[in-house]
C-alpha cells in the first residue's frame, strides 16, 4: 500500500487506499523526561503534560526505549477523502531514524534532542520521495475518526453555545407564545444534551473560553514557526527546542542570536563553549 506524508503543502488527489504520515505541523510533542515504568503510565501523563484543552485527543508510545506523549486536533481536517484513508501517523515514530530530511520544496523535518519539528528546506538531506517507499512502517498509529465519533470537538461545542445565544436573542422579539415555547424546548433540549450551563452568562463565557484558547494556539504555533526559521549557517544546529509557558532554546553555533530573536520575543540568552542558550519570552 501506498505511503503519503501529510504536509500543509500537500495538495494531491488521492484516488486510492494510503498510509498517512502527519508532519509536525500538525500535533504537538513531548518526550517524557520523568521515571515511567509502563506504556500504561505514559499514556495517563500525557494530558497532564500539555496546556491544552478538551479539544485534544492526547495519547503517548514507546519509541527507542523512550516514551513520548502527544496531542493533536479531534477535529483535525485532512483533504482525503475518509474511505482512502487506511491508517494515520506521526512523522516522530515513522521518520525517527532520519537526523533530517526534505518534505516538500519549502520544507525539512529535523530531529532536535529525540523530537522532530519542521524547518526550512536544507540542502545536505535526502528527499522523502527518494526515501518512503522504503520505510518500514510501526505499530503506532492515530485513531482520530473513530474518537471523532465519541467526542464534542470545539468547532461543534462553539456553534451550539451560539445557537443558544441566538435563540435567547431571537425569543426577545417574538410575541407568539407557542413559536417562543418551541423555541424554549429547542433550548432546552441542546443544554441537557451537551450538559451546558443555563444562563446566557455562563454560555457567553465558554464560548470566549474556547475562543481564546484556540487564539493562544495559533499565537504558539506561528511563534514556533519563527524560531525554525532561524537563519543558520552550514555547521549550525538546534540541540533542543521545548516550550513551557515559554521557548527554551539551544543551538550549536558561535554566534549570538540575540538579536534576530528579540523582533518577536523578550530574550534571556548566553553564548559558551560553542552553545546558544536563550529563554523566549512573549
Amino acid at each position: 500500500m501506498r505511503v503519503i506524508l501529510y504536509t500543509k503543502d500537500f495538495n494531491e488527489k488521492i484516488s486510492e487506499p494510503v498510509d498517512v504520515i502527519l508532519s509536525p505541523q500538525y500535533y504537538w510533542i513531548k518526550k517524557i523526561d520523568i521515571p515511567i515504568k509502563s506504556l500504561k503510565d505514559a499514556k495517563k501523563l500525557s494530558k497532564t503534560l500539555f496546556k491544552l484543552d478538551e479539544n485534544y485527543i492526547y495519547d503517548a508510545f514507546k519509541l527507542n526505549g523512550k516514551y513520548f506523549a502527544y496531542a493533536i486536533k479531534k477535529n483535525l481536517k485532512i483533504n482525503i477523502d475518509k474511505k482512502y484513508i487506511n491508517s494515520i501517523r506521526l512523522a516522530q515514530t515513522e521518520l525517527y531514524n532520519f537526523e533530517k530530511i526534505n518534505v516538500s520544496d519549502k520544507h525539512s523535518i529535523q530531529k532536535v534532542d529525540d523530537l522532530l519539528f519542521c524547518f526550512p528546506n536544507v540542502e545536505d538531506a535526502p528527499n522523502i520521495n527518494d526515501v518512503i517507499n522504503s520505510i518500514q512502517l510501526s505499530k503506532n498509529t492515530v485513531n482520530i475518526y473513530n474518537r471523532l465519533n465519541l467526542d464534542k470537538s470545539i468547532l461543534i461545542y462553539s456553534a451550539v453555545i451560539l445557537i443558544l445565544l441566538n435563540f435567547i436573542f431571537i425569543s426577545g422579539f417574538i410575541q407568539n407564545e407557542n413559536a417562543i415555547k418551541s423555541l424554549e424546548n429547542q433550548k432546552e433540549s441542546l443544554i441537557k444534551k451537551y450538559n451546558l450551563p443555563k444562563t446566557t452568562f455562563q454560555l457567553k463565557s465558554i464560548l470566549n473560553e474556547l475562543k481564546n484558547e484556540d487564539n493562544t494556539q495559533k499565537k504558539i504555533r506561528k511563534s514556533l514557526e519563527f524560531i525554525t526559521k532561524t537563519p543558520l549557517k552550514k555547521g549550525e544546529k538546534f540541540l533542543k527546542l521545548s516550550y513551557d509557558k515559554y521557548f527554551n532554546i539551544e543551538i550549536k553555533t558561535d554566534r549570538n542570536f540575540d538579536k534576530y530573536f528579540s523582533k518577536k520575543f523578550k530574550v534571556t540568552s548566553s553564548l559558551k563553549n560553542g552553545i546558544y542558550k536563550a529563554s523566549l519570552y512573549e
